[in-house]
C-alpha cells in the first residue's frame, strides 16, 4: 500500500522531477564534464540523500549541502529530492533502493545501500574501537561524501579529503555555503592516476606514523590497475591496525566476459558513457569470490578483514559488485 502511494504522489509530481532531470542533465554537459568535475560522485552522494530523506539513513550533512553543488543546485533541490521527501513522508515509504541496511543478498536496486552499511560499520568501528583506534581518517576520491562531517561521538580523529582540484574546490564552496563547518577538514588535491597521493598528503600534514583509517569508495573501478594496486601498497606502509576499505566491480564484468557478456556489461558501460566516465579495473568475482580480491589484498602487502557482495555465487550467476575492508597485520 505504501508504495502504491508513493507512486501516485511520484506521478502527481513527475513534471517536477522532469524539469529536475533535464536541468542535472543540462549541468552536467554544460558545466560539470567541461570543468572535470566528477560526475559518478553525484551517483554515490544521491543513494545517501536518499536514503536520508526517506528517514532509514541519517545523514543531515548531506542532506544540507543538497543545493549547494554543481549538479544538485537549487532548482534541482526543489525539483527532484524536495518532491521526493513529500512522496516519501506522506506515504512513509522506505523500501528499495530507500532501505538501510538493506536486503542481503543485494541486488542493482539496493546495493548503494549495501555498500553505505558496510562502509559505515567499518568507519565506526575503526574509529571508535578501544584498542588502537585510527586516528587519521583519509577519504580518497572525497567527492561529495560527507561521513567526515559526522563522525562517531567520542572519536578523536584528524580528517582528510583527497580528490582532483576541480571536485575538491566545488565541494569546499558548497560547504561554505551551505554553512557546513569543515575547519576539522585538511583538503588536499591530487590526480590519482599521476600523482602519489601520499606525498600530497604528507605535505599537507598527514603523519604516516600514526594508525590511519581510509574510506575508498566508488574509485577503484575508474582507475589503471597500476593506480589501484600502488594504492593498496601504500595502504601496507601505514602501522600497524591501520586499514583500507574500498568497492570493486567484478574483473568479468569489466572485461564484457560470461556472465555479463550480453546485458550487465554493455548496460553498465553505457551508463557510464552518460558521465563521459570509462570502467578501468575489475577483480574476478567467480566462485569463491573472496579468494579474488584476498590474493590482491595480500600480494599488497594486507589481510582481508572482511568481504561482502551483492548478488549470488550460484552459476550461473556472480557477483557484480564487491565491497573489501583490508588491513595492516
Amino acid at each position: 500500500m505504501r508504495l502504491l502511494l508513493f507512486i501516485l504522489i511520484s506521478i502527481i509530481l513527475s513534471p517536477l522531477v522532469i524539469i529536475g532531470l533535464i536541468v542535472y542533465t543540462y549541468r552536467l554537459r554544460r558545466f560539470s564534464i567541461p570543468q572535470k568535475i566528477s560526475g559518478t560522485a553525484n551517483e554515490a552522494y544521491g543513494g545517501r540523500l536518499c536514503m536520508h530523506i526517506a528517514g532509514t539513513r541519517n545523514d543531515p550533512a548531506a542532506y544540507a549541502l543538497s543545493g549547494h553543488l554543481p549538479l544538485f543546485n537549487k532548482v534541482i533541490d526543489f525539483c527532484m529530492i524536495k518532491t521526493m521527501k513529500l512522496a516519501c513522508r506522506l506515504s512513509g515509504y522506505q523500501g528499495s533502493m530507500f532501505s538501510y541496511p538493506g536486503p542481503r543478498p543485494s541486488n542493482l536496486t539496493t546495493m548503494q545501500s549495501h555498500r553505505a552499511a558496510f562502509f559505515d560499520d567499518a568507519i565506526n568501528s575503526a574509529l571508535t574501537r578501544a584498542d588502537n583506534p585510527a586516528r587519521q581518517f583519509v577519504v580518497l576520491g572525497a567527492g561529495w561524501d560527507t561521513r567526515c562531517y559526522d563522525l562517531p561521538v567520542g572519536a578523536d580523529v584528524k580528517c582528510f579529503e583527497v580528490d582532483m582540484a576541480p571536485t575538491l574546490n566545488a565541494k569546499i564552496a558548497g560547504l561554505k555555503s551551505a554553512g557546513i563547518p569543515h575547519d576539522h577538514v585538511t583538503f588536499v588535491e591530487t590526480d590519482f592516476n599521476q600523482q602519489t597521493w601520499l606525498d600530497a598528503l604528507t605535505e599537507a600534514g598527514f603523519d604516516t606514523s600514526l594508525t590511519t583509517f581510509i574510506l575508498w569508495e566508488g574509485v577503484s573501478m575508474y582507475l589503471n590497475e597500476d593506480a589501484v594496486l600502488d594504492t593498496l601498497k601504500l595502504a601496507a606502509h601505514f602501522p600497524t591496525g591501520s586499514q583500507i576499505v574500498f568497492d570493486y566491480f567484478s574483473g568479468e564484468l569489466i572485461n564484457t566476459e560470461p556472465p555479463f557478456e550480453k546485458n550487465g556489461s554493455r548496460m553498465m558501460k553505457q551508463s557510464m558513457k552518460y558521465y563521459e566516465e570509462k570502467l578501468s579495473f575489475g577483480i574476478t568475482t567467480r566462485k569463491p569470490a573472496r579468494d579474488g580480491v584476498e590474493k590482491v589484498v595480500n600480494d599488497c602487502g594486507l589481510q582481508l578483514d572482511a568481504f561482502e557482495h551483492t548478488h549470488t555465487e550460484e552459476p550461473p550467476e556472480i557477483p557484480m559488485y564487491c565491497f573489501a575492508l583490508a588491513y595492516k597485520s
